[in-house]
């Protein structure tokens, strides 16, 4: 086998972080449904995504998935960390909260109310910090106010998280283009069109 076809048997997006593989680096949850959230918003390296075959709280309140990703089969863990809502009795309500004010957010984005829209977005981000799609959007009311040092802080938690959404990347390249760094746009563009050719679902951006 030559070295040209071993690159070509790697996947599409070898370059994903994989986060939650592992106990010692359990994802923190506030509630059930942000971890089906979180999961689903996760793409294996062949891009495709996850469902949860079904999990398992351990005595440390560290929750298990055994997910499968829908395109290509593979089988891996996705661990959380529960402590923030094992046992509460409202953790059914929790995420309803959370979706609510995510919700609402969206609703005064679409009023052109971005102030408004920010404090809900800030309240969602600081109950799950590992909510991309509330610091996608931060990061866009940032980048729409001009504020490019939040708007880069926001998007690249974003991206961090969510590395194969095309439209953080193509935020990530309006923003450098903004701060003229054409190095920088250009690839961020180029990340984005590729994405977009390739995965066909459109992303998570809400």
């Amino acid at each position: 086998m030559t070295g040209a076809d071993r690159l070509t048997d790697l996947p599409p997006f070898p370059f994903v972080c994989e986060r939650g593989l592992s106990p010692e680096d359990a994802v923190p949850a506030g509630s059930w449904g942000f971890e089906l959230l979180f999961l689903r918003s996760q793409r294996c390296p062949c891009g495709g995504r996850f469902d949860s075959l079904g999990s398992q709280v351990r005595e440390d309140r560290l929750e298990c998935h055994d997910a499968e990703c829908a395109d290509c089969g593979r089988r891996r863990p996705f661990w959380f960390d529960v402590h923030l809502f094992h046992d509460d009795p409202r953790a059914h309500f929790r995420f309803e909260e959370l979706r609510q004010m995510f919700e609402e957010a969206m609703d005064r984005v679409t009023a052109n109310d971005l102030e408004e829209a920010r404090t809900r977005f800030e309240e969602v981000a600081a109950r799950e910090p590992w909510f991309g799609v509330a610091w996608f959007h931060l990061g866009m009311i940032a980048l729409v106010s001009e504020d490019h040092d939040e708007a880069r802080r926001c998007l690249e938690i974003a991206v961090g998280l969510m590395p194969l959404d095309a439209s953080i990347h193509q935020s990530l390249a309006e923003l450098w283009t903004q701060r003229g760094d054409d190095v920088r746009a250009a690839r961020a563009a180029w990340m984005a069109m590729t994405l977009e050719a390739t995965l066909d679902d459109g992303g998570d951006e809400g």
